[in-house]
């Protein structure tokens, strides 16, 4: 550790939210560990949308400097050299990792910076068939990120495991709805029912690694040939083994917003079953509820949408949040 340490005592998550997007605070430490690694840089800026502390680096390496609080750093290097092995499944570039101590040990990676764009940011300039055309791209990506064999991957949950995540989220999910009054409490005992069945199933589903978290700022794009193609995904601090299902909320609410076309594009090269699968609905609404940031995604739409609440029905709720995939046409 520096003698006159850079950084203030980071105890709390009130005290990281303040410091850990303040280039002014990190520039020495950014310094330091790019000296340490022979990396120059002359341009430094703060991506939106993070909760470790990140910097692009003239706009061709990204610094990621995780936060004390979880264990992402466990997670994302081991996992991102597996894929990298996998040309179907599009990840950064590894330059570098490691930890630098100031009061406290920081991991870090230096990666390869992923250019690109996000679905929102060109939607105003493709055709709706261009649009469907990249849900399908998605299907295929994330269908190839499902089949990944995760033996060299045990282990990967060095924090909360996998059923305790779940057990955690089945015990808060309706609660913080209900709490918040997002919710009438029969409209909680319904849900209740439809989690205790899905979770009842799931015993019998095997496990894949899933991303966690693939909403529009994680899937980057870009132009090949004339045509847009998924080029990477980024940000697996969220990653784990688990089921499937977890991966469908941040698609649904997050990177389709809700596009009923959109999800079915990317289901028919995903598992083209699912779109018949009568049990897919209320998997969709289970794991929503189960998912980590799912409550809150509802608790977002809800406000957005200017409903009354509490919602006094599940056919309301289910209206507004999960409107029912249409079934492919018969041959």
């Amino acid at each position: 550790m520096p003698s006159n340490p850079f950084l203030p005592p980071i105890e709390s998550w009130s005290t990281w939210a303040s410091v850990f997007d303040d280039q002014r605070l990190w520039r020495p430490v950014i310094d330091a560990i790019c000296d340490a690694h022979g990396i120059r840089y002359r341009t430094i800026e703060t991506p939106r949308s993070n909760t470790n502390a990140v910097f692009l680096l003239d706009r061709r390496l990204i610094l990621k400097i995780y936060s004390p609080f979880w264990s992402e750093f466990e997670i994302e290097p081991r996992l991102l050299k597996v894929l990298k092995s996998n040309d179907a499944v599009p990840v950064p570039t590894i330059v570098a990792a490691g930890k630098y101590h100031d009061r406290v040990t920081w991991n870090y990676l230096v990666l390869e910076s992923s250019s690109g764009r996000t679905l929102p940011a060109i939607r105003s300039e493709i055709t709706r068939a261009d649009y469907l055309a990249i849900c399908r791209q998605v299907g295929l990506v994330v269908r190839a990120l499902h089949h990944t064999d995760v033996g060299p991957l045990k282990g990967l949950d060095t924090g909360e495991s996998w059923d305790a995540l779940v057990d955690r989220r089945r015990r808060n999910a309706l609660a913080e709805l209900t709490q918040t009054q997002m919710i009438a409490s029969g409209v909680a005992e319904e849900l209740t029912h439809t989690l205790d069945q899905v979770l009842a199933d799931d015993s019998r589903n095997p496990q894949t690694l899933v991303h966690g978290d693939l909403e529009s700022d994680h899937v980057l794009l870009n132009r090949v040939n004339g045509k847009w193609r998924v080029t990477c995904l980024i940000d697996f601090g969220d990653a784990r083994i688990g089921v499937r299902d977890y991966e469908w909320m941040p698609l649904w609410f997050g990177l389709f917003d809700r596009d009923i076309q959109a999800m079915r594009a990317f289901l028919e090269t995903y598992d083209r079953r699912l779109l018949t699968d009568h049990e897919f609905p209320r998997r969709l609404i289970a794991w929503t509820l189960l998912h980590d940031f799912g409550a809150d995604a509802m608790a977002r739409l809800l406000k957005r949408s200017n409903v009354p609440t509490p919602i006094q029905t599940l056919a309301q709720l289910r209206e507004l949040c999960w409107p029912a995939l249409p079934t492919p046409p018969t041959a």
